[in-house]
């Protein structure tokens, strides 16, 4: 823990350098600091280098695609050969361990932004020793920003290192919580040791809901500050946070409060119907095209709209340094197909690289998730989130020629190159694919413009629908899960789904989750915390356990549910690293 806290203090924003055994003698902070952090423009900048963690793809952002590539949902994809990114294949295959450089990186990044976020609300704390250009009301939104951020960073390391309460019998009782720091740590603190599991979860309920008390609406923020924390934000977070608990009763109330405030709503519900244009390029010049709602959603016109209840914040700023130094979004390079067939200058139609391919839907979630929601008939899917989830085998993709005359001769689409980077299911993911109009305008790899969307107003939904099930509330459960369904069925023109009637299941929730949240990150998550991890991963997904490679015959895996060990990969190891810089006092998860 030692060299972490001194990782993190050396990367910093405004920190003075200094060599390191000076350093270690300094004070933790200057006079200069608190002269900084002290006036409005100062902590803005310190909270904007807490929110800044958020953006990196290579640390956070990618590292999140555990949740879809652990379901069975969606295979690692990547390079062709299987082997890009080993980290996240190794944990696609559960073959996780205490040096996965994955672990590792995740686990600092959180801890530097819980640092950003102790370092303003240290100064922050005592108001009579503000600036007078201090007002109360910009400290208050501050503090509840940073309150917000440092809940936020707990949270997720708590569901990755830390586990739920539910799995204690699992266990056998032994799981721990991340070390919850909740102030800028004196030399003598360095060495933190893991308290009990409840402990963690009870401090991350106490940021969001202080953060809630000190946040306005989002209806309140001015049109440049959307994006930032609101109320909302920590309430939606703090439902989330009980769900995960299976506190029933505070999460269906907590949701249910959100829910009913009017702040947020679903882009193409029956009072959101659009028209949603965008501007796209083609080969005779800029066009407009309209969308439906859940198809705008992932567009960079949709930053901060009225779904998003909160946003990783992203824009095409235009910078030539990669990974870090840029405020562009890496994650539509990792989903994008891979390789399409375009036309070179002999006029021959080849493969050709487009994106990095990875997040590839596999055959159990193609086969399974829309007849589980009652929208597979006859053998075809009449969801239309399916063609606005997955490009298929067949499929095309906007495609803009660089040259010329190839433009003026072929058409601006190309076919998807299912099996170029075998192995595959031959699918890849809609979602957050870039159009050429942004792609063609990229100073580097990760140089695109649209927010990740971390929290959508429809997974509120259908977390209040699930605690409200549990709590015994069907007529808030049905209303909710339908207002998910109504605004996929106003997608598109197959009159799917149907409004559900009667008594709502947990199975249904489960499913509509799936489904609506596909590849975003939450389907791993949700089985774990529902105790489904054996019957969908060891049985249901095992029954599509290879992909087929109709241009060669050749086969490979696309599960790996045989290999995944109840009681040990519902959750991740603790860097070994991080265990030997604390000389032991943080302890490793068990049989890791």
């Amino acid at each position: 823990m030692r060299k972490l806290i001194l990782t993190i203090l050396s990367i910093t924003l405004l920190v003075v350098s200094c060599n390191d055994e000076d350093y270690l003698n300094r004070e933790p902070h200057s006079l200069t600091d608190r002269a900084f952090y002290t006036t409005p423009s100062g902590a803005l900048q310190g909270l904007n280098a807490a929110y800044d963690v958020l953006q990196s793809g290579e640390d956070i952002e990618r590292v999140e695609f555990y949740g879809t590539v652990c379901s069975g949902d969606a295979m690692a994809g990547g390079e062709p050969g299987g082997n890009d990114q080993i980290s996240m294949q190794r944990m696609m295959r559960f073959q996780n361990d205490p040096t996965n450089v994955y672990v590792l990186t995740y686990w600092r990044a959180m801890y530097t932004g819980i640092y950003r976020c102790n370092l303003i609300l240290g100064y922050l704390e005592k108001p009579e020793e503000l600036g007078v250009e201090f007002t109360e009301e910009l400290r208050q939104r501050i503090m509840g920003e940073a309150t917000f951020l440092r809940g936020l960073f707990h949270f997720k390391l708590q569901i990755n290192y830390g586990g739920y309460p539910q799995l204690q019998s699992t266990f056998d009782n032994q799981l721990l919580g991340v070390p919850f720091i909740d102030h800028v740590l004196l030399p003598e603190e360095w060495q933190q040791e893991r308290p009990e599991l409840d402990y963690t979860w009870s401090k991350i309920e106490e940021d969001f809901t202080n953060a809630a008390t000190l946040l306005p609406e989002r209806s309140e923020y001015a049109a440049e500050d959307l994006g930032r924390a609101t109320k909302g934000a920590a309430l939606s977070m703090l439902a989330k946070t009980y769900l995960y608990q299976e506190k029933w009763q505070q999460a269906y109330e907590t949701a249910k409060e959100v829910i009913e405030s009017g702040e947020y709503w679903l882009e193409g519900d029956d009072d959101h119907t659009g028209p949603y244009t965008i501007t796209r390029t083609s080969k005779d010049g800029d066009v407009d095209v309209e969308v439906s709602g859940y198809k705008w959603i992932w567009q960079p016109e949709a930053n901060n709209c009225g779904e998003s209840i909160f946003d990783v914040q992203h824009w095409q700023q235009g910078s030539t340094r990669f990974p870090q130094g840029q405020e562009g979004n890496l994650v539509p390079r990792y989903y994008g197909p891979r390789a399409v067939w375009a036309y070179n200058t002999d006029d021959e139609l080849v493969a050709t690289e487009y994106f990095w391919g990875f997040i590839l839907p596999t055959d159990y979630f193609v086969e399974t998730a829309y007849d589980d929601i009652g929208c597979e008939v006859g053998g075809e899917i009449l969801d239309p989130r399916y063609k606005l989830s997955v490009v298929d085998i067949g499929d095309s993709l906007p495609y803009l020629y660089q040259d010329e005359t190839l433009r003026a001769t072929y058409p601006d689409s190309c076919v998807y190159n299912s099996w170029y980077n075998w192995p595959s299911p031959g699918r890849c993911t809609w979602k957050y694919f870039t159009d050429p109009i942004y792609s063609s305008g990229v100073a580097t790899l990760g140089d695109y413009p649209q927010n990740t969307k971390y929290f959508r107003f429809a997974d509120l939904l259908l977390i209040g629908a699930e605690a409200a099930v549990h709590a015994g509330q069907n007529a808030d459960a049905l209303e909710w899960i339908n207002w998910v369904r109504t605004r996929a069925r106003n997608s598109g023109n197959t009159g799917y789904p149907h409004d559900y009637t009667g008594t709502i299941t947990l199975e249904q929730v489960y499913a509509e989750r799936r489904v609506e949240l596909a590849f975003e990150g939450h389907q791993f998550y949700d089985i774990v915390r529902t105790g489904r991890t054996e019957q969908i991963l060891k049985t249901d997904a095992m029954e599509y356990p290879t992909a087929t490679n109709p241009v060669n015959s050749a086969t490979a895996p696309q599960q790996f549910g045989d290999a995944f060990q109840i009681g040990q990969h519902e959750i991740w190891p603790v860097p070994e690293q991080e265990i030997v810089n604390s000389e032991g006092s943080i302890t490793q998860n068990p049989y890791y």
